[in-house]
C-alpha cells in the first residue's frame, strides 16, 4: 500500500460529447515518439461504438496495478505519472493483463544487431581442412542466435512528461474533446459539485431563502 495520493500527478481524458473520430489525437502521439530511441506507436486508441467515440490512454493511477504486477521494475510511479524502465521489459505482459483501462501495450521489435567480429583468415591446406574452417561453431550458431532475438518495450501514455508543450494529443484535438486534467481541475469540480449539492438542499429548508442574494460565485 502507498502513501497518499501524489498532488501532482495528472492524467488525460476524452468527451465523448463532442469526439469525433478522427483519430488526430493518435496521429500527434504518433508523431510525437517518431523520434530515435523511442516506439513510433500511439500511446492512446480510439474507441468507437454505435453511441460512443473517445480514446483511451492510461489514466495514471496512484495505486497502479500495472506497476504492481511488474517483476522487474520497468513500470514504475513517481509524483507525476506512471513511467517506464524501457531496458527493463522482459515482455511478460502482465502489465496488459492488470491495467483495468486496456492503456497499456508491449511492443517487440529487432534488437539492434552487434557488429561482426572480423573473421581469422585460415590456411587452406586442403579440402577437408577449408569443410571444416566453414562449418559454424558453437560459438559462431549463439552469437548468430543472440542477433536475431527481438527486445520487448511496454507502451503506454507518458503524458509527453519531457515536452513543455504538454500532451501532443490534447493540443491536436480539433474539437477540444481531449483534456489535461491537474488536481487543480479535480479541486474545481469539487467546489462546483457542492455548490450545486447546496443550492438542491434549498428545496429542505425549513425558513424562505432569500434567491436574490448573490452566493459568491
Amino acid at each position: 500500500m502507498r502513501g497518499a495520493y501524489p498532488t501532482s500527478r495528472k492524467l488525460v481524458i476524452a468527451d465523448p460529447g463532442t469526439c469525433i473520430g478522427c483519430k488526430t489525437c493518435m496521429a500527434a502521439c504518433l508523431m510525437r515518439h517518431d523520434v530515435p530511441n523511442d516506439v513510433p506507436v500511439p500511446r492512446l486508441t480510439l474507441v468507437t461504438t454505435r453511441t460512443i467515440s473517445a480514446p483511451v490512454g492510461c489514466h495514471h493511477c496512484a495505486e497502479a496495478p500495472c506497476a504492481d504486477a511488474c517483476p522487474t521494475g520497468c513500470l514504475y510511479t513517481d509524483d507525476e505519472h506512471v513511467g517506464v524502465h524501457p531496458d527493463k521489459c522482459i515482455g511478460c505482459r502482465n502489465c496488459v493483463l492488470a491495467c483495468p483501462y486496456g492503456a497499456v501495450d508491449i511492443v517487440t521489435r529487432p534488437a539492434p544487431p552487434e557488429p561482426e567480429a572480423a573473421s581469422e583468415q585460415v590456411p587452406a591446406t586442403g579440402a577437408a581442412e577449408e569443410a571444416k574452417a566453414s562449418k559454424p561453431s558453437a560459438r559462431d550458431r549463439a552469437k548468430a542466435k543472440k542477433r536475431r532475438r527481438k527486445l520487448s518495450t511496454v507502451v503506454k501514455c507518458d503524458l509527453c512528461v519531457d515536452h513543455a508543450d504538454g500532451p501532443a494529443c490534447v493540443a491536436a484535438c480539433p474539437t477540444k474533446a481531449l483534456r489535461l486534467i491537474d488536481p487543480q481541475m479535480l479541486e474545481r469540480g469539487k467546489q462546483a459539485k457542492r455548490k450545486a449539492a447546496a443550492r438542491a438542499a434549498a428545496a429542505y429548508s425549513t425558513i424562505e431563502l432569500n434567491a436574490d442574494l448573490d452566493e459568491g460565485e
